[in-house]
């Protein structure tokens, strides 16, 4: 089943303003707000990162999320979230690294990650087509 904007609105009560669409991809993109709300939603437990980079200019966490099921399993993701000069242009790389890990995490444990993808992650696809491009 392919998840899209349409799904995760009606399911999580998130609005149109929540998502737009990446041109060059064609991907769903979701505001970090909203990933946010889903993550509550769901309850998705997320463990205390890791540092596995922290150098001038980039940062590289791993972290992991947990999602309770229906049926009282657990489901477990774990993933890195990176920022660095090429990837972020804000100057915060440590909330931007953050940020990224979380929201996939979330997307990731509600299967939806690959159909839909952060805001925070469009921001590397426009740094991935500008070094394409160069």
């Amino acid at each position: 089943m392919m998840i899209d904007n349409k799904f995760l609105a009606e399911k999580y009560g998130l609005e149109k303003s929540h998502f737009w669409k990446h041109k060059q991809s064609g991907k769903w993109i979701v505001s970090h707000v909203a990933v946010m709300i889903i993550a509550d939603y769901e309850g998705i437990e997320f463990s205390k990162p890791e540092y596995v980079e922290k150098e001038m200019g980039s940062v590289v966490l791993l972290g992991s999320g947990e999602l309770i099921l229906e049926n009282g399993n657990k489901k477990v993701k774990w993933t890195h979230g990176e920022a660095n000069l090429k990837n972020c242009h804000v100057p915060y790389p440590y909330a931007m690294a953050e940020k990224r890990l979380k929201d996939r995490l979330t997307l990731m444990l509600i299967s939806a990650y690959g159909d839909v993808y952060s805001e925070i992650e469009a921001d590397e696809f426009a740094a991935q087509q500008q070094i394409h491009d160069e």
